[in-house]
């Protein structure tokens, strides 16, 4: 349960499920690779960033700070940050490329249990109307930052509703397809009632993929 108190037009401290910028500055890990993470991936020698990213996991799966909290979470593998380095080298900053390897999976009953909050120590990414170029995905992320050499963490935020939908993008349509015109007609008709359940996501997938028509 999430509890924003206003005082006096003031919003406070961010705080979400035992979240908060105290435990998000403890889980921060700062790289000691002697420069800035907003250095561009040409900038950092390979095997070097990759043996701390294996460190900063090792940490992650270790620490007693991630033992019963009240979200969940997951580190990102050793395999998906290497093809994230190989999709996004060379011109890409280090700190977007490996801004998720720890991340945070929360779901709210509504957005605005957090858009009421003060966010002013995240990068937001809201996408709870959809992406400038909608796939249909839907949901709000925070990225938190300590400084500039260290590790970004993500917080991924849902409603129950929209992670449902989202994770059948994820598991019939993402990988395979990457079409947004697709997911954004699948949702479309997720939130005109059309879709109820998997299968009839599976189903209007078919008849999508099957008709320009539908996209």
């Amino acid at each position: 349960m999430v509890i924003t108190i206003k005082k006096e037009g003031v919003k406070l401290k961010f705080s979400l499920y035992g979240i908060s910028e105290e435990l998000l500055d403890k889980l921060s890990f700062e790289s000691k690779l002697g420069k800035s993470l907003k250095n561009t991936l040409r900038k950092f020698e390979k095997n070097n960033l990759f043996n701390e990213i294996i460190d900063l996991k090792e940490f992650y799966e270790s620490t007693d700070l991630l033992k019963g909290v009240n979200f969940a979470y997951r580190v990102k593998s050793i395999q998906s940050c290497l093809l994230k380095y190989d999709k996004y080298y060379p011109h890409v900053e280090a700190n977007k490329c490996f801004n998720d390897i720890l991340g945070i999976r929360v779901i709210i009953n509504n957005y605005n249990e957090v858009l009421e909050q003060n966010l002013s120590i995240f990068k937001v990414a809201n996408m709870i109307n959809g992406k400038a170029n909608d796939d249909g995905y839907r949901g709000l992320h925070l990225y938190y930052q300590k400084t500039n050499k260290h590790y970004p963490i993500e917080i991924q935020i849902n409603t129950k509703r929209d992670r449902i939908m989202n994770d059948w993008l994820h598991v019939h349509l993402y990988k395979y397809e990457k079409n947004n015109a697709i997911g954004e007609a699948l949702r479309k008709k997720y939130d005109s009632g059309e879709i109820k359940s998997e299968s009839d996501f599976k189903e209007m997938l078919k008849s999508v993929l099957s008709s320009s028509k539908e996209i």
